[in-house]
C-alpha cells in the first residue's frame, strides 16, 4: 500500500486520543500512511477542505484514495475489513464475544467518563500542568475506569493484545499523569502498552512546543 493512498487527518497538536487509536491501528497493521495536521481553531470547526469530502465532519478523518471516513471506531472497522487477517494483523479479536466486549469497552470510553475527560484532558499527559483536585464525579469515573481494568485483567480479558488495549492505555494516562494511584494490574497494563512501539510512536510524536490554546478532552 503506497503511503500517499492512506492519509490520516489529525488534530495538529497530536493530543487527541481518538486520533491516537487510528494512528495505532494503522501502525499495528503495518500500513504505510501519512498524517495531515488539521489545526482546529475554537469556534471554527474542521477545515473547509474536509467539509467537502466527509459525510460527518470530524477529526480524525481517514482518506483512502477517493474514499473518506470519519469517527475513530468507523475508521478502525474500515481498516479491519479492507486489510483483513491473515495478511494484516487483527485490531479486534477474532472471537465474536471477545470482539463484542472490545467494542463495548471502546464505545464506553468514548461516550462516558465526561467529568474525567474534562478535568484530566489528555494533553496534560504530554504538556504537564498543575491539576486541581478532581470533583466527586471525576473521582467516581476514575474509580470506574480502574475497576474495569482490574476486572478485565482478573478474568483474562486482557490476554492477547487488541486495539481496546490502546484506548484503555491512553485513558489511564489521564490518571497517571496527575499521580493518581493505580493498582498493580492497571499499572502493569499501562507500562506494557506504553512500551509497545505503535503506542510509543504516538506518545513521542513531534509536537509544537506549546500546548493547544484550550484543553482538549
Amino acid at each position: 500500500m503506497q503511503a500517499n493512498q492512506l492519509t490520516l487527518y489529525v488534530e495538529g497538536y497530536f493530543t487527541n486520543v481518538w486520533d491516537a487509536s487510528c494512528f495505532v491501528a494503522l501502525t499495528e497493521k503495518r500500513l504505510e500512511f501519512t498524517t495531515a495536521r488539521a489545526l482546529l481553531r475554537e469556534g471554527q470547526g474542521v477545515p473547509a477542505a474536509l467539509l467537502e469530502h466527509t459525510a460527518i465532519s470530524r477529526i480524525p478523518a481517514l482518506q483512502h484514495g477517493d474514499f473518506w471516513v470519519t469517527e475513530s471506531l468507523a475508521i478502525i472497522e474500515y481498516l479491519e475489513e479492507m486489510f483483513p487477517a491473515p495478511g494484516f494483523p487483527r485490531m479486534l479479536p477474532e472471537d465474536p464475544r471477545a470482539r463484542a466486549r472490545a467494542r463495548q469497552v471502546m464505545m464506553w470510553l468514548r461516550s462516558d467518563l465526561r467529568a474525567l475527560r474534562d478535568e484530566r484532558p489528555w494533553q496534560s499527559s504530554i504538556y504537564p500542568s498543575p491539576a486541581a483536585p478532581m470533583t466527586r464525579d471525576a473521582e467516581r469515573e476514575a474509580a470506574e475506569l480502574v475497576d474495569l481494568v482490574v476486572r478485565l485483567d482478573a478474568k483474562g480479558h486482557l490476554a492477547g493484545w487488541n486495539i481496546m488495549h490502546a484506548d484503555l492505555t491512553f485513558t489511564l494516562m489521564r490518571l497517571a499523569s496527575s499521580a493518581y494511584p493505580l493498582p498493580d494490574p492497571a499499572q502493569r497494563m499501562l507500562d506494557l502498552n506504553l512500551a509497545r512501539p505503535s503506542i510509543a510512536a504516538y506518545v513521542g510524536h513531534a509536537r509544537p512546543p506549546n500546548p493547544p490554546p484550550r484543553p482538549r478532552s
